[in-house]
C-alpha cells in the first residue's frame, strides 16, 4: 500500500541511485579524459566501458524501484526491456513517466544492450569506434539525468503530500 512514508522512502533510494550516478558520472569523464589525452590500451577502453555499464546498472535499479514501488508486474523473460519501455509511460493515477520522449528511451535502450553486450564479453576487445558512439549516448542521457531526477522527484513529492 502506497503511503507518505513509503513514498518519502523510495524518494530517499532515489536521491541514493542518483548521487551514485553522479560519482560514477565522475570516474566515466576521467576515463575519457584519459582516452582523449592519447590513452589507446584496451585497459583504457575497458575502464571507460566499466563505467557506463556501472551506470546503467545503477540507473536499472532506479527504474526498478519505481516499478516495483508502483506496479511490480515485469514479464520474466523480457523485463530488462519491459522496465525501460515502463519508464517511458505515463500512467495516469499511477505514476508520472521518467523517460521523456523517443530520444531518451531510444538512448537507455542502446546503454542496455551495451550492458548486456560488457556482461558477454569474452577474449574480445572493445571496438574504440563503438565505444566512442556508446560514450556519447552516455553522456546525453546521463548528462541530462540531474535535471531528470530533480523533476521527477518534485512529482513524487506531490503525490507523498496529497497521501499526508
Amino acid at each position: 500500500m502506497r503511503t507518505y512514508e513509503s513514498l518519502r522512502s523510495l524518494i530517499a533510494e532515489l536521491d541514493g541511485d542518483a548521487a551514485e550516478i553522479a560519482r560514477v558520472l565522475a570516474h566515466n569523464a576521467r576515463a575519457m579524459d584519459r582516452i582523449r589525452a592519447g590513452a589507446d590500451d584496451p585497459i583504457d577502453w575497458g575502464a571507460l566501458g566499466f563505467t557506463i555499464h556501472t551506470l546503467y546498472g545503477v540507473a536499472e535499479n532506479y527504474f526498478l524501484r519505481i516499478s516495483k514501488y508502483f506496479e511490480n508486474n515485469l514479464p520474466a523473460d523480457r523485463w530488462h526491456r519491459a522496465l525501460v519501455e515502463k519508464m517511458a509511460l505515463d500512467i495516469p493515477g499511477v505514476r508520472p513517466a521518467l523517460l521523456k520522449g523517443p530520444e531518451q528511451k531510444r538512448d537507455v535502450l542502446e546503454l542496455m544492450k551495451f550492458r548486456h553486450r560488457m556482461r558477454n564479453l569474452y577474449g574480445e576487445d572493445l571496438d574504440p569506434a563503438k565505444m566512442r558512439v556508446i560514450q556519447v549516448t552516455a553522456g546525453r542521457f546521463f548528462g541530462a539525468f540531474p535535471r531528470a531526477h530533480e523533476e521527477y522527484r518534485k512529482r513524487l513529492e506531490a503525490i507523498a503530500e496529497a497521501l499526508r
